[in-house]
């Protein structure tokens, strides 16, 4: 599957993606910084990257933080939305059009690379993992927020139609245990994961008339040794 059909997939789909949860961006951001700060270290600015920024909840919420943000999508409608999302909040981040598995960076540029809801979309994870570790400094951070979103019988979904799922290796397989063994695989050290209990609770309270998600989101993270 070519980069242009994911692109042309969530540029159609931006105008509505997770519109059920925009009255409550506050409260997820703050969330969202709540699991972030027990790993960060304490100086500031970072220089953090987000990567499949999407609607740029993970973006404003390391820059409400005082950190300095690049914010990168394949979707340019999705990047727009982010665009005016940040600067209704006041924020200064930058955003750039990229491929996840293809980062145009340089090498050792950021202390914290971050992306939510984005592995369950890509189709090459070593290359993902091994393109985060080139942009992060030694000593830098990776976080990874997904969950198993779909069910082997679910009927085909917005987020995830019938012709692009068969190119998506964590359609149906998206556990920490697996995103654990590809972060050490890539050679991240301190790799671990946790359950979010909290974000679930959150989801189905914005979208209790939603998907009955298989598993609790999960947060992987490791160090670029």
């Amino acid at each position: 599957m070519s980069n242009e059909t994911i692109r042309k997939h969530w540029n159609e789909l931006s105008p509505g993606y997770r519109k059920r949860y925009h009255a409550y961006l506050d409260e997820e951001i703050v969330l969202m910084q709540s699991y972030f700060k027990e790993y960060l270290p304490k100086q500031t600015p970072l220089k953090v990257l987000d990567i499949g920024t999407g609607y740029g909840i993970q973006a404003m919420t390391f820059a409400e933080l005082g950190h300095r943000v690049t914010a990168l999508d394949l979707s340019e409608e999705m990047l727009a939305r982010a665009e005016q999302g940040a600067a209704a909040r006041g924020l200064s981040i930058d955003f750039h059009q990229g491929d996840a598995e293809n980062l145009p960076f340089a090498d050792n540029s950021f202390d914290v690379v971050v992306n939510m809801h984005l592995l369950w979309t890509l189709t090459d994870h070593e290359k993902f993992f091994q393109e985060c570790k080139r942009v992060l400094v030694p000593g830098g951070r990776i976080f990874a927020i997904d969950g198993h979103w779909f069910k082997p019988d679910d009927q085909e979904t917005e987020e995830c139609s019938a012709n692009i799922r068969q190119y998506l290796p964590l359609y149906n397989a998206n556990t920490p245990e697996r995103i654990a063994g590809l972060v050490e695989t890539a050679g991240f050290s301190e790799v671990s994961w946790k359950y979010l209990p909290e974000y679930a609770d959150y989801m189905q309270r914005c979208d209790p008339n939603g998907r009955d998600y298989q598993t609790t989101p999960y947060l992987e993270t490791g160090v670029k040794s």
